[in-house]
């Protein structure tokens, strides 16, 4: 995609082959990727420009293949070496909070449906609910799961990640359970794991529609499976697991930095609760023991 990118620009600029591009023209393409929307189009959202994270992604990427065309003979100099890095704000991961994922769950619940076909989406919606809170699964990932991937004895799924490089993820009973309720439900010779109603795959792009609209419904704006991947990572290291197995069931050659640091503001603001030398104060005032929290009125 990177590279489509840049040689559609690079035709439409008539520039030469890519042995005489220019650090020059890469600080222009760069500053086109700054400025162009995100999406093309007459509506609103898509006038929205590509975000500064993602120019820094398309920089490292570019980076790299010019690297590679060094190391082929193809050309003398990376131009890309005399371009500094660019820079982002390194935000805090948003995660989903357990209040959240309970309203999700409670959307999910079967007990309320009158029809086949409403039981039928429910129970599918309810599996792949459990499994984005039971796994760091990326969305692609959960989209190519197939039937022959569920083990069910061994509770685990086997999923094909990025650099085709599989593997196996566990399963707690519960999600499990998600599953094979789904599954006895599910009548098609279909090897996708995920099917419509009519029986139709259920593509990479439907799963982010559903969970869309699953947060609308839940109060939680824009939901999407890298949040569940996010949340699951920090709370697998706040609960002590080790870095190692987190790197082998989600396919992290290392773990992000930024979920780290998501994790030490939640710990600091918790202990900042129990410590807060405000409250403190106002006991001290009050004359009295700590009070129960009260949440101001907007």
């Amino acid at each position: 995609m990177t590279l489509r990118l840049l040689v559609d620009y690079a035709e439409a600029q008539g520039w030469a082959e890519v042995s005489r591009l220019t650090a020059t023209h890469l600080e222009e393409y760069l500053v086109y990727l700054q400025q162009r929307p995100r999406w093309f189009g007459a509506r609103d959202f898509q006038k929205v420009l590509v975000s500064a994270s993602s120019v820094e992604t398309h920089y490292r990427r570019l980076k790299t293949f010019f690297n590679w065309l060094v190391e082929r003979g193809h050309v003398e100099k990376n131009p890309l070496d005399l371009i500094k890095h660019p820079r982002f704000e390194e935000r805090v991961i948003p995660t989903v909070s357990e209040k959240e994922m309970l309203n999700l769950l409670q959307l999910v619940n079967p007990r309320h449906v009158r029809t086949e076909a409403e039981k039928f989406r429910t129970l599918r919606n309810r599996a792949i609910v459990w499994l984005l809170i039971d796994t760091p699964i990326r969305r692609g990932e959960l989209a190519g799961l197939r039937v022959e991937d569920v083990d069910l004895d061994a509770a685990m799924v086997k999923v094909m990640g990025k650099g085709r490089r599989e593997r196996w993820m566990p399963l707690g009973e519960t999600s499990l359970l998600a599953l094979w309720d789904y599954l006895q439900l599910r009548n098609s010779r279909l090897p996708h794991l995920w099917l419509d109603e009519h029986s139709h795959p259920l593509a990479s792009g439907a799963i982010y529609i559903l969970l869309k609209r699953l947060g609308q419904r839940a109060g939680i704006p824009n939901l999407h499976t890298h949040r569940f991947r996010h949340t699951f990572a920090t709370g697998y290291l706040r609960n002590g697991g080790a870095e190692r197995y987190l790197r082998i069931i989600g396919g992290w050659r290392r773990i992000p930095e930024t979920y780290f640091r998501t994790l030490g503001i939640e710990d600091v603001a918790r202990a900042h609760r129990e410590l807060s030398p405000g409250d403190r104060l106002a006991e001290q005032l009050s004359g009295r023991g700590r009070k129960q929290a009260r949440k101001p009125r907007l």
